[in-house]
Order: C-alpha cells, then structure tokens, then sequence
C-alpha cells in the first residue's frame, strides 16, 4: 500500500512504462528485506523453502523446457491461423499497442524475472502459504495445502487491489475480473509449489507469466491462452515430478519422532507432507508431527 501511494505521489497519474518497471526494484528490495526477516523470526532458511542450491538447476532446465515448447506452440498456432510466421524476440511488446522502447523492455524484463517473481514467490508460496499448513496442526495434508493454497491466492490477488484502483485506475467491474485472474494464478502457482516444493521453479515462472518471453508475435488479442498455459503448467508438474522419482535417493537431513525415523531426500522435494508433513525441516515453521 505505502509503495502503491509513494508511486503515484511521485510520479503522477501518467508514468512511463519504464518508471512503472524501475520502481518495482527498490520496492521489491525493501519487501524481500521484510521477508528475510520474518524468516529468519521463524527459525526458516531458504533453502527449507525450495530455494536450495539442489533444487535450481532441475527449475531451471524446467523453465527452459517450458519456454521452448510456449514458443513452439504459439508459433504453430500462429502458423495454424495465417500460414506463416516470423521471428520477432519480444514482438507481444515492441509492436503496437504497447510499442516499448528497448529501454522499457530491458527494464521491464529485469523487474519480472529478478524482483517481482521471486520476491512475491518467496513472500506468498515460500512463507505464506507454509504458514497456514503449520497452524492447521494435524488435519489432513491435502486439506491443510488447499486450505494454504486457496488463502494464500487470495491473498495474492488482495495485495494488487491498491495498485488496480488508485494507480491504473481501472474500474471497479474490470478490476473484478483482474482479481479473479489473479486468485486463480495465484491457485495455480500454488499448486505448483505444493507438487514440486521449488520455489525457483514457481518464481521464474511468476516471472515468465508476468512478462513472456516470445520469439514470435501472437498479438494481445491471443495470448495469453490460458487453456494452452494450464495444460503447459501441468505437464512440467507431471515431467519434473518423474523425473524426481527416479532420482538417486540422497539423505540429507533426519529427524526422530517417537520411534520413527524420516530421512529427506529428493523426493521429499516433490512430495512435501511425505514423512508426515514438513517434519524433516529443523525450523518450527514446519514442524508436525508423524
């Protein structure tokens, strides 16, 4: 809120895309700062988040997977409508009606992939929606992720209201709609993070979502496609999934619960509440029982 009033006080009603895309730098510093803090309040790291040093590579040669076919299937729908296609890095934006300057298309890359998505991926699915999942105590597993998943998508899609209303101006029945997009991006990165426990993975593809990075030009009017977008999410949940169950089984770290003992390995990554839940972490954020 303070930054969404600070931007307009500022700025003016009319800022420039690359002042909108700048500002987003000190501001995500300053609640990336804030989240550190509560983290390091609750006992977490980062890497008990999904942000290890095990879980990047796997998130990146993912998103790099997911772009190559986005782009491949935006170039067939393309193909599919006129019977041609060109090569046109960034087109969505450089031609009309947004027409951005190369300025405001390296600022506005920036912002997305390194601030933005990463920051609100580590605020909302890193602590936000583990938080709810801890205080729900000992109810089912499933109930207590869609529980956290659902709040937390709210929650997400709150946080831009400010920004909808007093910034962009957008009127009250179209910023209706933008919440109910944002609740259900919000639903379905959640998703994501509760199957893959990545949060590289969710976070460089918040960022992906915020800011496509096409070769070709499919025009605002057809992109996005969210059918085409979901069913992309999906089957990069489903791969990165497999190929985490036949991943060599290295213990990490152990804990023992009465006569139980729960060994975290890769697979716990995939599959969060395995040994009952987030038990396997030492920090009091994730601590359940068996």
């Amino acid at each position: 809120m303070f930054s969404t009033l600070s931007f307009g006080w500022l700025f003016g009603a009319d800022p420039s895309t690359v002042t909108k895309a700048l500002w987003n730098l000190p501001s995500r510093v300053v609640q990336f700062g804030l989240a550190l803090l509560v983290l390091r309040f609750e006992d977490v790291r980062l890497r008990d988040l999904g942000l290890g040093r095990r879980q990047l590579v796997p998130a990146l040669v993912a998103v790099a997977g997911f772009l190559f076919v986005v782009n491949a299937v935006v170039a067939g729908l393309i193909f599919f409508d006129t019977g041609q296609v060109s090569i046109e890095p960034f087109g969505l934006y450089l031609s009309a009606p947004l027409d951005y300057s190369t300025t405001a298309l390296v600022a506005s890359g920036l912002a997305q992939y390194v601030f933005v998505g990463p920051v609100e991926e580590i605020a909302f699915r890193g602590y936000l929606q583990n938080k709810p999942t801890d205080l729900l105590g000992h109810r089912p597993a499933r109930v207590r992720t869609a529980v956290a998943v659902v709040t937390t998508a709210v929650g997400f899609a709150a946080l831009h209201v400010p920004t909808l209303l007093l910034v962009d101006e957008v009127p009250i029945g179209q910023a209706a709609g933008t919440l109910a997009l944002l609740t259900l991006s919000g639903i379905i990165f959640g998703t994501i993070y509760a199957l893959t426990h990545n949060l590289f993975l969710v976070a460089f593809l918040h960022g992906i979502g915020n800011f496509w990075p096409l070769v070709v030009d499919p025009g605002l009017g057809a992109w996005p496609n969210w059918g085409v977008i979901i069913a992309l999410y999906g089957l990069v949940v489903v791969l990165y999934r497999r190929w985490a169950s036949v991943t060599v089984r290295t213990p990490e770290r152990a804990t023992m619960k009465g006569n139980k003992r729960c060994i975290a390995t890769p697979i716990d990554l995939v599959h969060p509440y395995h040994c009952g839940g987030f038990v396997w972490y030492r920090r009091r954020l994730f601590e359940h029982s068996l």
